[in-house]
């Protein structure tokens, strides 16, 4: 499972918008496509990533005019992985840089997808059911009986 490519992954299709696009665009697309994040393409090419998190902490916590440019609120140049990355790659850069996006780019610069947390989770617990299934909700609980009731 882990050593299987981010090929193999069903990504979600990245969201773009051009850099001088204004925040209202930003968070008009965020909204129609209900995405997690989205990328900012300058010239056809990824210069940055606008995530829940950045629009959270960066835009709404703030008093931030809705006409300005989403290149001020970006995390400029994103980590990316290539669609040869592993799962266990992807997951292993999520963990240790708590990133809960990471865009999929191709060998010719342009991004195929996003792998997102919510894709490792449900790789996780499709490749191990009755694992993930029968936890108890919290990890050091021991349960009395084998179905926890």
């Amino acid at each position: 499972m882990l050593t299987a490519r981010i090929s193999t992954m069903p990504l979600t299709p990245p969201v773009t918008v051009d850099s001088g696009s204004s925040v209202a665009g930003l968070v008009e697309q965020v909204q129609k496509q209900n995405v997690g994040c989205v990328l900012v393409y300058e010239a056809g090419r990824l210069v940055g990533i606008i995530t829940e998190r950045d629009m959270l902490l960066k835009v709404v916590a703030r008093d931030v005019k809705y006409t300005e440019p989403v290149e001020k609120f970006m995390t400029v140049n994103p980590v990316t992985l290539s669609p040869e990355d592993t799962i266990g790659d992807a997951a292993h850069l999520m963990n240790e840089r708590h990133f809960r996006h990471i865009p999929v780019v191709s060998s010719d610069g342009q991004a195929t997808g996003i792998v997102s947390i919510k894709d490792i989770i449900s790789i996780v617990a499709e490749s191990f059911p009755e694992k993930v299934l029968n936890l108890p909700p919290r990890p050091h609980q021991k349960m009395e009986t084998p179905e926890g009731g």
